[in-house]
């Protein structure tokens, strides 16, 4: 499951790049993201939830399926959509601005699953975000992503008796919000088609 913003998204990058090109960025770490998918074998059953009509089709042009929303509703809505929409027992789900994110990272966190946890969570870099989340869909869980939604995430699945894993793959834990973060995807010497754009435009 991937949730993604209109093409307002990324606006903490606004002082680096306009606007046009924080839309052409914003859907090469959705491809990104994508690749590392497909590469694990999971791409016929990845939803991308969003509403925005480009990301749409985008996501229909490399295999996925597309959830569209009537409007930017926020993460958990999103992804609470994707899951009635997947009919799935079990949901992986990935923000869409993981660059450095490989295949072997995303069947990490599925052989986890395959060896009885119940709910599997990534941290992003700084601990709280969330930037991978696997848990059982129609279970109760609750889904937290605003502030500190790692240890919400915890605590919800402690709170229901949950075993839980953390993953802490350096591949899954950065994302990208900050200008920071655009500089440190620019020094990290990646292939990606997010990673060969930001050394462009910092040159």
């Amino acid at each position: 499951m991937i949730p993604v913003k209109s093409s307002g998204g990324k606006s903490r990058l606004a002082g680096l790049l306009s606007q046009a090109q924080r839309e052409e960025f914003s859907k090469m770490l959705l491809e990104d993201v994508l690749d590392a998918v497909a590469g694990a074998g999971l791409v016929a059953s990845c939803f991308v939830v969003s509403s925005d009509r480009e990301i749409l089709e985008l996501a229909a042009r490399r295999g996925a399926r597309g959830v569209p929303e009537e409007r930017d509703s926020g993460v958990n809505d999103a992804v609470e959509a994707g899951a009635r929409a997947s009919g799935a027992e079990l949901v992986l789900v990935l923000p869409s601005d993981l660059p450095l994110m490989s295949s072997a990272d995303v069947r990490a966190l599925t052989a986890l699953a395959d060896g009885g946890l119940d709910v599997v969570v990534t941290p992003s870099v700084a601990f709280d975000g969330t930037n991978a989340l696997l848990y059982p869909a129609g279970a109760g869980f609750q889904l937290s992503y605003d502030h500190n939604s790692f240890w919400n995430h915890l605590a919800s699945a402690a709170g229901m008796g949950m075993s839980v894993g953390v993953s802490t793959r350096p591949g899954i834990m950065l994302d990208i919000d900050s200008p920071d973060d655009f500089r440190e995807l620019a020094s990290s010497g990646s292939a990606s088609r997010a990673a060969r754009f930001s050394r462009r435009e910092m040159v």
